[in-house]
């Protein structure tokens, strides 16, 4: 049996998920927009563990409110200030929101705030029924603490917190309740303890689950580029395109399409070999990411010798000045090609502009590119030639020629 080999994200010098591999998370933290994604992942993975993590302990709040009231005879005005004033409220609400389609936007802030209030008020409950005499419900405090890490939904910094505020509200209670100090830290000593063994734990699952993260996106970059340019490839494109077209259609905004097709490239082959022409093809491809700046901006490999970008929302004026800038970076390249006119590696651009709307298709918008990236090649090569649609309605017909 063959062994996989390992992710090589050195191979991904722009990837996010290979910066953050690289760089090892020490924290437990991405860089923002990588964190809000991770979070989302997370979530979704311990969503049926929350629902159930919520649902037991409001069962057990409600078990709790119940003995102390019918079996203890507590005073019911004790009873409503913790149990059914907070920890149940809290708990209803946590369960309410993990089973809400508002839930991976809700439910972290909402339980940074409601984890602690249910932890202070356990914690000070629990330390009244010592007081009484009742050291049995320690317990849940030490069981809470573990299932904040493994079934709260949250994150190792922010069940630590929780973890935190519950040892100091307990040790904030019996203090004030006149217990002696070798109690006091005997009890709260019990609970970092089981806190501390909890996150210990906690903490290598978390890393391990980024870094299961990070891998699986980066083999999904692996599988989305082209092996020799480092490109987007022609599948990866498709996907990203009809979504930039969906949202360009929705935010009615404008796509500028430039297509890419490098000059003489068969006879450059055939003079200068395969490895010369695949090692031209990657300065190429260099110079074409460079375009795609933007985060909604696509650059891929096409197919062959042929490279197409997509531009969001700008107007014909800069999508020219990127089309020339690009045919000249080609040529400033200076590929040594005694085929070409030009004496070196030069490339034709053609360009379609659209405003993506109903009878308007994506095909269509890269068929007019294909047919401006014609004109270009019709009218001398190494040059651009730009098609602007607002006022045209298209679909798709025949490709003059096989892109």
């Amino acid at each position: 049996m063959i062994s996989p080999e390992p992710l090589e994200h050195e191979s991904f010098p722009d990837s996010a998920h290979a910066q953050e591999l690289r760089r090892g998370f020490p924290e437990l933290r991405f860089a923002p927009d990588l964190e809000r994604l991770f979070q989302s992942f997370q979530l979704r993975s311990a969503r049926t563990r929350v629902r159930f993590f919520q649902f037991a302990l409001g069962l057990l709040a409600i078990a709790a409110t119940v003995k102390l009231t019918v079996l203890d005879a507590v005073p019911w005005g004790d009873v409503a200030l913790g149990w059914l004033g907070l920890v149940i409220p809290a708990c209803l609400v946590l369960a309410v929101v993990s089973c809400s389609r508002l839930y991976e936007r809700l439910y972290l802030p909402a339980s940074r705030v409601l984890l602690p209030i249910i932890a202070t008020a356990a914690a000070f409950g629990i330390a009244d029924r010592h007081v009484a005499g009742h050291p049995e419900p320690f317990c849940f405090l030490t069981t809470f603490s573990i299932a904040v890490f493994f079934l709260g939904g949250q994150l190792f910094r922010e069940a630590l917190v929780v973890n935190a505020v519950m040892v100091g509200a307990l040790g904030i209670a019996l203090g004030h309740a006149g217990w002696p100090a070798a109690d006091v830290a005997y009890y709260t000593t019990e609970l970092v303890i089981t806190s501390a063994v909890g996150g210990f734990v906690y903490q290598g699952i978390e890393r391990q689950l980024r870094t299961s993260f990070l891998e699986r996106h980066l083999l999904r970059e692996q599988v989305a580029h082209d092996g020799l340019t480092g490109l987007k490839n022609r599948g990866a494109f498709d996907d990203d395109y009809a979504r930039l077209w969906q949202q360009a259609m929705r935010d009615r905004r404008s796509l500028a399409i430039l297509l890419i097709d490098v000059d003489h490239f068969k006879p450059y082959n055939d003079r200068y070999g395969h490895q010369a022409g695949d090692r031209a093809l990657r300065h190429v491809a260099q110079v074409v990411q460079r375009c795609a700046r933007r985060p909604l901006d696509v650059a891929a490999r096409y197919g062959g010798e042929e490279f197409l970008v997509a531009l969001y929302d700008l107007r014909a004026e800069a999508v020219r000045e990127i089309a020339e800038e690009l045919r000249a970076s080609i040529q400033g390249l200076a590929i040594e090609h005694d085929d070409s006119p030009a004496g070196v590696v030069t490339a034709s651009i053609g360009v379609s502009i659209v405003s993506p709307r109903q009878g308007r298709s994506p095909e269509g918008a890269v068929q007019l590119a294909d047919e401006a990236l014609y004109a270009a090649k019709q009218g001398g090569r190494n040059g651009i030639r730009l098609v602007d649609c607002f006022g045209v309605n298209y679909s798709t017909g025949a490709f003059r020629r096989s892109a």
